[in-house]
């Protein structure tokens, strides 16, 4: 099964399935699905666009899409990020929020299929609060719902048998050389490190920190992706069911030679 991991693109679709599409081309494969880590754009309603939207790119063209019913292109599960309409997301009664577009609540388990393939995706989308790590899930309201929670972790450490866990923040223990934080940053994200321990998936992807970095937690390799259109910001990769290995197959945009 070939798969794209999709860092953070604030609204951008067009733009990141265009770069998808081109990705493949180079590659000369089809990506069966994109892992999408947060930071999606979704706003249905422009006029309620969070402040930091607003001040980059705002709603971006997701109310297009949601207006004429587009289809994703490829097959796409994708989890909260900070920036999203979260009570629009909480309010659908279907994971499938556009044709082929899914989205994978705090918690749950999304499960891949491509023939006879079936791989198992657990998602906790959303940043790190530590006022609200501690409240159950249910009881946040409008904004703090950008927030995951401990029970949302606890929910998701009880499933078996997944492939790919999708953070929105870096799990805890992960560092970064540069960080807008400062260099040697190294995340405090809690419960995210404990769900990898427990889970034991074979990779997990996270964004958030808009920066490409590699990282090992509880044995687990962590793979961070840059914002969109940055290089670093897609990278393919291919898993076969039953099989604990994975490969990476590129990495896009490429990055500018030197020379």
């Amino acid at each position: 099964m070939i798969l794209c991991a999709a860092g953070d693109i604030h609204g951008g679709l067009d733009r990141m399935y265009a770069g998808v599409l081109a990705f493949e081309a180079a590659l000369g494969v089809r990506v069966d699905w994109v892992l999408h880590v947060g930071d999606f754009g979704v706003w249905p309603d422009p006029a309620r666009v969070d402040g930091a939207t607003r001040r980059h790119e705002g709603a971006g063209d997701f109310p297009t899409w949601f207006a004429e019913r587009r289809a994703a292109p490829r097959p796409t599960v994708f989890i909260k990020g900070n920036h999203e309409d979260f009570v629009w997301l909480d309010a659908q009664p279907s994971s499938e929020v556009l044709p082929g577009l899914h989205y994978l609540r705090n918690g749950g388990v999304h499960e891949l299929v491509v023939g006879e393939e079936v791989l198992r995706v657990g998602g906790v989308g959303g940043c790190f609060g530590p006022s609200n790590f501690g409240r159950r899930a249910s009881t946040l309201q409008g904004y703090a719902k950008r927030h995951y929670t401990r029970d949302e972790i606890e929910a998701l450490s009880e499933a078996s048998n997944l492939a790919i866990v999708l953070t929105h923040g870096a799990p805890a223990g992960v560092r970064f050389d540069r960080h807008r934080r400062g260099e040697g940053f190294v995340s405090e994200a809690a419960g995210l490190d404990e769900l990898l321990a427990r889970t034991r998936p074979r990779v997990c992807f996270f964004g958030h920190d808009h920066t490409r970095v590699d990282a090992e937690i509880a044995g687990v390799p962590c793979v961070g992706l840059n914002k969109g259109h940055y290089p670093g910001c897609l990278v393919a990769f291919e898993m076969k069911l039953g099989e604990r290995a994975w490969r990476v197959l590129g990495e896009w945009p490429p990055k500018p030679s030197s020379g």
